[in-house]
């Protein structure tokens, strides 16, 4: 797999998100983790080991969706899942990597807004009440930019922090 064919199969098969909520143990009240995965059917995880190798951090593990018990009859076939979750892979590995092989259409949107929270949360910009406001913000964009048929905000509008 080069790495340009691993940058289209993330603008279809991948997701850049994040899990953004209220969480006390916060010194800000608030909880933001950003995350990177790709999810395939399990016959195909020699994909994502393949992604794991370019990506050179991550976990792989297997779904099981128990919700998903007795559709095998239906023809689901199980699943496996690549994700990166750390803020310092995400900022050295994973962000470093798709500047370098872009993205296109929604996906490279997705991914701009992305890049901005791992760089903002990385950077510490976070920990004080406007940082932290401005990363919810970005949240919120990815988000809404992940739900089927939304685009929040064009590729051209200005950033929220300053580098």
């Amino acid at each position: 797999m080069t790495p340009d064919n691993m940058a289209g199969l993330v603008v279809g098969e991948g997701c850049f998100y994040t899990e953004s909520r209220p969480d006390g143990k916060y010194r800000l009240g608030w909880r933001i983790r950003p995350g990177f995965c790709i999810e395939m059917r399990n016959d195909d995880r020699d994909v994502l080991e393949q992604v794991r190798e370019h990506m050179r951090c991550g976990s792989i593990y297997t779904l099981d969706f128990g919700r998903y018990r007795g559709y095998e009859s239906r023809g689901w076939k199980p699943h496996a899942k690549y994700r990166v979750s750390s803020i310092r892979d995400l900022h050295n590995e994973v962000v470093p990597f798709f500047r370098r092989h872009p993205l296109f259409g929604r996906k490279k949107e997705a991914f701009d807004v992305f890049a901005e929270l791992v760089e903002a949360l990385y950077g510490g910009k976070h920990r004080c009440p406007q940082g932290i406001d401005n990363a919810r913000h970005l949240a919120e964009l990815l988000g809404a930019h992940n739900a089927r048929g939304r685009s929040p905000r064009s590729p051209v509008e200005g950033r929220l922090f300053s580098n």
